[in-house]
């Protein structure tokens, strides 16, 4: 025993603590921001978002007043966007265990009314533009949890008078029954001064889901990915005076709150000749949470105080971060878009297209002449637009030397061609077609040529597609997590079984314990094609057409299917007819090739007008009638 209370003291000396000054997380923090700016990542990033923006700040376009160039990265981030996010998953949950079964028909239904209900697929949207754009997007999960005091409404304060009153009255009915005495009873009075006039509401429980800017999150810079990370940390700009009047934080350490311009620490992504204000009115927090020993803490930049000390962290896993990461790099943190290798390719596109622009505005008609041959009078002829104008020459010199035009320098035809050169790269890197984008393909092409380049296209987005439903898979997981820790109120649930009832279920944190694995239904974020639907129902219909005849599928249920699945009709049992009434049994009025007063196929079955023979018996059970 006592070798093993060392072994357990020698573990706990061995596990790292997270440091108790917070002058040394915050260097921690400092190390990766200089790291991050060296390797020009935040520039990068600000870049991508000023091109999409519609905003170029090259130092070849500063000699021009106007630039103008299509925005192929507008257009490439607005077609695999709604590619991969636009409609609402189908969350999928399978227990781990035997005994889940029951509790994960609840969580299914629990994480898909989270998503839909508490702004999760919008925050997770913007996570996707951030994904296709900067190439990650981060979200956090979080439980929000608030209540307050709030007065008993009359109506529901008299009956709890009454019930109190009710029970005194009863308690001594009792005692008096029992021939107990000596036991004193509270008057009226003391029961109504005894009933609250407050009482507990709970304002907010349930979970909370963010899009974190990728500019305030920051992660250990010697990890080559999230998983090898030791710590993570965000910052976040908090009002000055919110901070200070946070009662959650510690006391002493809210005094150190000094105010901060948010401008000045962050990339400023803003449009040109925006004015923003620069008071010194933010405060600015630092959540870090050690990812080695598990815990996590709050502090402010430049305080020597924890605004919330080390503790043990509340999530599983020890942050409450999920990371939606586009191409991985080999040996980088960070990942790549969808724009970046696209980024030099629509800055040579703008610079070409301004050039031409400008080229055009070149192109001015300009004219040498001499002023003692024409005079003033020839003069004014030449600038006015009148027909047939005539002009007087003085003197005998050739016309040539009288008037001459000036001629312009034009670019050569072969730039002008670039453009489409360019255009058809942007289209090779980003895997985007002309048919993806609306536009009409300038070769004519076969359907077997247009089915295969579309096939190409739909190979890179499933990549895409798969990475953006484990990532609706694990902050789905982790909302439920945190519901089985932090519930506090019982909550219903809408559940619908295979035939399309609906049930309402009551649940708890209790009711929803267990291991799950979550999933998302492929292809349930894709936007929806009608014409595809109904052709797919149509080629259905015709292929169950068979099994129909046979008996096999039951046809009501199969037109229900087609209706609402494929032509997207809600209610399709009202264009139904109510199904027959069931058949007669054999032997009973009704029942099919019987006929009153025929005798029918059971021998045991008494005949109209005939007595039955008591010595008769009939055939043994499940013998056919003609033996």
């Amino acid at each position: 025993m006592q070798s093993d209370n060392n072994n357990q003291e020698n573990e706990q000396a061995e596990t790292p603590k997270t440091p108790r000054n917070p002058k040394l997380l915050e260097k921690k923090v400092k190390q990766a921001i200089a790291w991050r700016s060296s390797a020009k990542y935040d520039e990068s990033w600000s870049k991508m978002i000023k091109m999409y923006s519609n905003q170029y700040d090259y130092p070849e376009l500063a000699m021009y007043e106007d630039v103008v160039a299509p925005n192929m990265v507008f257009s490439t981030v607005n077609v695999i966007v709604p590619s991969i996010a636009i409609n609402y998953p189908k969350i999928t949950v399978t227990p781990r265990k035997p005994e889940g079964e029951i509790p994960a028909t609840i969580v299914e239904s629990v994480a898909n009314y989270y998503w839909r209900h508490f702004d999760v697929h919008d925050e997770f949207r913007l996570v996707i533009k951030d994904f296709v754009i900067l190439g990650h997007g981060w979200l956090k999960t979080t439980w929000a949890f608030e209540e307050e005091q709030q007065d008993v409404p009359p109506d529901e304060w008299k009956q709890m008078v009454q019930q109190a009153l009710l029970q005194r009255n009863m308690a001594q009915a009792q005692a008096q029954q029992a021939g107990v005495t000596g036991i004193t009873f509270p008057t009226d009075q003391e029961v109504v001064a005894s009933i609250p006039q407050k009482k507990t509401v709970v304002i907010e429980d349930n979970p909370a889901v963010e899009r974190v800017s990728p500019f305030d999150i920051f992660v250990d810079p010697t990890a080559t990915r999230l998983k090898n990370a030791r710590w993570i940390a965000q910052r976040i700009f908090m009002p000055l005076e919110q901070a200070q009047l946070n009662a959650d934080w510690d006391a002493k350490a809210r005094k150190e709150l000094t105010g901060t311009a948010m401008l000045r620490e962050k990339v400023d992504v803003a449009k040109e000749g925006e004015e923003k204000p620069r008071d010194k009115d933010f405060a600015t927090i630092w959540e870090f949470y050690d990812l080695i020993s598990g815990e996590s803490c709050v502090f402010a930049e430049g305080a020597s105080l924890f605004l919330a000390k080390p503790e043990k962290s509340q999530f599983r896993n020890k942050h409450p971060y999920v990371m939606v990461s586009n191409y991985q790099v080999p040996e980088r943190l960070y990942p790549i878009g969808d724009i970046e290798t696209a980024a030099p390719l629509q800055q040579e596109l703008a610079i070409t297209r301004t050039q031409m622009i400008n080229d055009r505005k070149r192109f001015r008609r300009m004219y040498l002449y001499r002023p003692d041959a024409i005079g003033e009078d020839g003069v004014n002829s030449l600038l006015s637009s009148d027909d047939n104008a005539m002009i007087e020459v003085e003197g005998d010199r050739p016309f040539s030397d009288v008037l001459a035009p000036v001629g312009t320098m034009a670019l050569p035809p072969e730039f002008y061609n670039q453009t489409n050169m360019i255009l058809q790269d942007i289209n090779l890197v980003s895997g985007v077609s002309e048919y993806q984008r609306g536009a009409v393909s300038e070769i004519r092409r076969t359907a077997t040529e247009a089915s295969m380049i579309q096939d190409a296209a739909n190979a890179r987005a499933a990549d895409k597609l798969s990475i953006v439903e484990r990532s609706i898979g694990e902050v789905a997981q982790r909302v439920v997590q945190l519901a089985q820790e932090n519930l506090t109120s019982e909550q219903v649930a809408k559940i619908v079984d295979e035939q399309g009832a609906i049930q309402w279920v009551p649940y708890t944190a209790e009711s929803i314990m267990g291991e799950f694995d979550f999933e998302v239904e492929a292809g349930s974020t894709q936007p929806q094609n009608e014409t595809t639907r109904r052709q797919s129902a149509m080629q259905l219909m015709d292929a169950m057409a068979p099994f129909i005849q046979m008996g096999v599928i039951d046809p009501r249920q199969m037109a229900e299917h087609l209706m609402k699945n494929g032509f997207g009709i809600k209610n399709p049992e009202r264009f139904m007819t109510a199904p027959p009434p069931p058949m007669g049994m054999p032997g009973q009025p009704g029942a099919p090739g019987e006929q009153p007063g025929e005798p029918t196929d059971n021998p045991n079955q008494e005949q109209p007008g005939e007595p039955a023979d008591p010595g008769m018996s009939g055939p043994p059970q499940g013998m056919p009638p003609g033996m």
